[in-house]
């Protein structure tokens, strides 16, 4: 079992979100100490002060725009006549500051986790989120443009999305794989509530008036809605479907199943901003087009109250019916895996986009791994970070889906995760984590404006730089040695996890499976155990990807990735409420541990555990490994169960004897699994 940590008295090992929220403000007591950094170099020292108010009101730079108040990986501020960028680097655990004017560096801040996105607060000071630390933390600029620490909070696990209410009251941050929005007071960072959420939340915005929250999901084509009023009730979320069907004519009526989604790490609302200087060539649909250097007509701005979602649309077959090639269904010039911008009313709460179409085919340099976005108010345009072809995209959203309204494109440095908009500069600035370079893209330009990449102080620690070649692998699209249809290995596993999809295969039904944290020591691979090790195994899935194989030094670069990709947070139930659950789970009576070797080994035997799906060929399947299983949901290989005490409380096969148990002792042994 992982190691918990004591959090204000109390060891935390993960509750759900609301109990944490009622019990990590320490009953009044003010933050935590923390610690702050020089400017230049990141030398951690003491704080002055453990308030998370200003100590210095009035110094060093004030956001850019009044109403940006969402998270990226690169936020804007304004010092002076100069316009800083704040970049989020989580290999360094640093804060890099840099003058988007001048083109240079000013200040590498060090913080004291990974950070996932920095948000500029109305008075200036910045908050961060500590995704492996599962903390916020505030810091407070400096005159020559560096940031130190003032406060920081313990939220549930693995923080990652960060806004801001429009009256600078309550700071909101999505926790990925704790699953929960937590709503802090932005002065003093005392929660105010926390709500749990369905798998994988990301971004998160508010809406003009300040009621409401909207929330991504990295996995399942849906947004999660949450009331933020005082007085109501913050418990309830609602769940918004972003599900497609297929727009062509020769789809079938409509009983049609609808397309599941994924990616969907981003989102951005229309604004409203100055008028553009000059006029604009509209888009042409499905097309990336340059506007023109003379002065036609001006692009008519978006309609107020939307929310623009990048994602990915996926159909992964019928699990009951064999597929005739691996994974999925590509039907009607719609690909199994196509990109998407879900167009959202807030007002109503639904979305606005029902079909999803292909104009091109594979290997077309389609954005299928989105994973920043960012609205530029004087045109209604939408931009949006692209990783795998490593491109930044603008496209125009007046649309059903603006992924089909492309207006240009630009190359970016590898690995764009960060984006941000001076619409007063015409600026676009993109942060690109793989290459460490900040770009400055010229927005304002009729043509494809120039791009200036300053490369920041970069000093990554020993074990991301090891695997920095691997990363980057892992994460390329169009690569016919991978696939022959343009997906990436993290199309299926995003961050290593799973995408929480059941696809047809010739074999039968197969879930995605969680690899990070979980590559090590649990040969052999497959959801039946036919490959000893992981570059057979590789070798197996390019071959049934349709791609031709990666060999030689990439080979093992990668293989060094899938071993050392970094595992979500240590997650938290209370100690107390897990030990009843252990002993049954090593209770030679029920078996659990004899095939689960230990709780987090596994036997490497395939076992036939009466789990046999319709359409299946073969009655044994190797043990899976149980190593992070709170957040994989649904469960089994055809993921016929949604909850670990379902699976539990089935009758339907031969896996361990738990039907005996009493409800709570089920409860008791699914909360003992979840702390593995």
């Amino acid at each position: 079992m992982r190691l918990s940590r004591t959090v204000c008295g109390v060891l935390w090992v993960g509750l759900p979100a609301a109990a944490v929220a009622a019990s990590v403000g320490c009953g009044g007591a003010g933050p935590a100490p923390s610690t702050s950094t020089s400017e230049a170099k990141g030398t951690p020292m003491v704080s002055v002060a453990e308030s998370c108010e200003r100590q210095s009101p009035g110094v060093g730079a004030k956001r850019l725009v009044a109403t940006s108040r969402e998270g990226s990986a690169v936020a804007l501020a304004k010092s002076g006549d100069s316009v800083l960028a704040y970049v989020a680097d989580e290999d360094t655990r640093a804060i890099h500051t840099v003058n988007v004017d001048t083109k240079q560096q000013v200040a590498r801040s060090a913080v004291d986790g990974a950070p996932a996105q920095v948000l500029v607060l109305e008075d200036g000071r910045v908050a961060v989120t500590l995704k492996n630390r599962n903390e916020v933390q505030i810091l407070e600029p400096t005159a020559k443009g560096g940031l130190v620490s003032r406060c920081k909070r313990v939220v549930p696990t693995e923080p990652i999305g960060l806004a801001v209410t429009p009256d600078e009251s309550t700071l909101l941050v999505t926790s990925g794989w704790g699953k929960a929005l937590t709503a802090l007071d932005a002065k003093t960072l005392s929660t105010n509530f926390a709500v749990d959420l369905p798998r994988e939340p990301r971004a998160v915005l508010v809406d003009d008036d300040g009621q409401r929250a909207f929330v991504s999901h990295a996995v399942g084509a849906q947004l999660s809605v949450i009331d933020l009023k005082k007085g109501t009730q913050q418990d309830k979320v609602r769940p918004l479907d972003l599900s497609v069907k297929r727009a062509s004519p020769f789809s079938s009526n409509g009983a049609e199943k609808p397309r599941g989604g994924a990616q969907g790490y981003a989102l951005a609302k229309s604004v409203s901003g100055p008028a553009p200087a000059g006029g604009e060539k509209p888009p042409i649909s499905g097309k990336a087009v340059d506007p023109l250097p003379s002065k036609p007509a001006p692009v008519s701005k978006a309609p107020q109250g939307r929310i623009f979602v990048p994602m990915v649309t996926v159909e992964p077959g019928d699990p009951n019916v064999r597929s005739q090639a691996y994974y999925g269904d590509a039907r009607d010039g719609v690909p199994k895996e196509a990109p998407i911008v879900s167009v959202v009313d807030a007002a109503a709460e639904r979305s606005m986009t029902r079909a999803v179409m292909s104009l091109g085919t594979p290997l077309t340099e389609e954005c299928l791994l989105p994973r920043a976005a960012a609205t530029r108010g004087s045109t209604g345009t939408l931009f949006i970070t692209c990783l795998g072809v490593d491109k930044l995209l603008e496209v125009d959203t007046r649309g059903a889906d603006p992924s089909r309204l492309e207006r240009r494109r630009w190359s970016m440095p590898a690995g764009p995760t960060g984006v941000a908009v001076d619409d007063a500069g015409g600026r676009a600035i993109v942060w690109s984590q793989f290459e460490a370079k900040l770009s400055i893209v010229d927005i304002a330009s009729p043509k494809k404006g120039e791009i200036v990449s300053v490369a920041v102080d970069y000093e990554p620690a020993p074990e991301v730089a090891a695997i920095a070649r691997g990363r980057q692998l892992y994460h390329t699209t169009d690569d016919l040695r991978i696939s022959n249809d343009g997906v990436a290995c993290a199309s299926c596993h995003p961050e290593g996890r799973d995408d929480a999809f059941t696809w047809s295969t010739p074999e039968g039904p197969r879930q995605t499976i969680m690899l990070a944290g979980r590559s090590v020591d649990t040969a052999p691979y497959g959801w039946q155990g036919k490959h000893g090790d992981l570059k057979t195994y590789l070798g197996n899935t390019f071959s049934r990807l349709g791609g031709s194989g990666v060999q030689g030094a990439e080979l093992e670069a990668l293989i060094a990735y899938l071993e050392k990709m970094p595992a979500p947070p240590e997650m938290v139930a209370h100690q107390e409420s897990i030990a009843e659950g252990k002993e049954l789970f090593h209770d030679a009576s029920l078996g659990c541990a004899s095939c689960h070797v230990g709780g987090e080994g596994v036997d490497k035997v395939t076992h036939d555990v009466g789990s046999k799906a319709f359409a299946d060929l073969d009655v044994k399947f190797d043990t899976p490994s149980l190593r992070f299983i709170k957040g994989t949901a649904p469960y089994f290989h055809d993921g016929r169960y949604k909850t670990l005490e379902e699976m539990l409380s089935a009758a339907d096969n031969e896996m361990g004897h738990t039907l005996h148990l009493t409800a709570g002792q089920r409860k008791a042994l699914a909360s003992y699994m979840e702390t593995l």
